[in-house]
C-alpha cells in the first residue's frame, strides 16, 4: 500500500479514532489533541508500519501509548508539583528569587551551547517527558544512541553545575562560545 494509500485510509478512521479517544481522556478537547498527535505520529512514522499489521489496529496502539505517557507525565508532574509546595516558604524572598532567576538563565544558556543532538534529546526527555522509545521514533535512532547523547548531556550539564559551584563565573567563560 503506497504512502497517499495509508493517509487516506487514516482519514477513513478519525471518527473511530476520535470515539476511542474520546472513551479514555472524557474531554472533547483532549481527545481531538490525541487524535492529532496520533496521526502526526502515524504519518511521520510510515515507514515503520509494517503492511502485515492492520493500519486501525496499528493506529490504535499508537493513540492508546500516547493516552497512557501522558497519564503517566501527568502523575509525574502533579507528585513533583506536591513535593515543590511542601518545601515552599510562605514567605517571599525577591533576592533569592532573582537569584534563582540568574541561575536558571545561565542553566538555560547552557544548555543552550551543548550539541544539537544532544540537547534536543535532553529537552524531549527531560523537559517534554517523552519516553526514550518515542524520543528515539522520532528522531530516527535507535534507543541506544537515545540514552548516550542523554547521558553525555547529563554528564556535561552536571559538569558545568558542579565547576559553578566551586568556582563561580569560571565554568561560563570557559564554555565554547564565551558565555559571561
Amino acid at each position: 500500500m503506497s504512502d497517499e494509500a495509508l493517509k487516506t485510509e487514516m482519514i477513513r478512521l478519525l471518527p473511530k479514532l476520535r470515539s476511542f479517544a474520546l472513551r479514555l481522556c472524557r474531554n472533547p478537547d483532549q481527545a481531538d489533541d490525541l487524535v492529532q498527535t496520533t496521526c502526526e505520529r502515524a504519518i511521520r512514522s510510515l515507514d515503520q508500519f509494517d503492511p502485515a499489521t492492520r493500519l486501525d489496529s496499528w493506529m490504535f496502539r499508537i493513540l492508546q501509548n500516547l493516552y497512557f505517557n501522558t497519564v503517566r507525565d501527568g502523575a509525574n508532574r502533579a507528585r513533583l508539583f506536591d513535593l515543590a509546595m511542601m518545601d515552599f516558604e510562605e514567605s517571599y524572598d525577591g533576592a533569592k528569587a532573582a537569584a534563582s532567576s540568574l541561575e536558571l538563565q545561565k542553566v538555560q544558556s547552557f544548555i543552550g551551547q551543548l550539541e544539537e543532538d544532544n540537547r534536543e534529546v535532553l529537552l524531549k526527555i527531560a523537559i517534554e517527558g517523552q519516553s526514550y522509545k518515542d524520543v528515539a521514533e522520532e528522531l530516527g535512532v535507535p534507543i541506544g544512541t537515545v540514552t548516550s547523547r542523554l547521558a553525555r548531556a547529563r554528564l556535561k550539564l552536571r559538569e558545568f553545575l558542579e565547576a559553578k559551584d566551586t568556582a563561580p563565573g569560571v565554568a561560563l567563560r570557559s564554555m565554547p562560545g564565551g558565555m559571561s
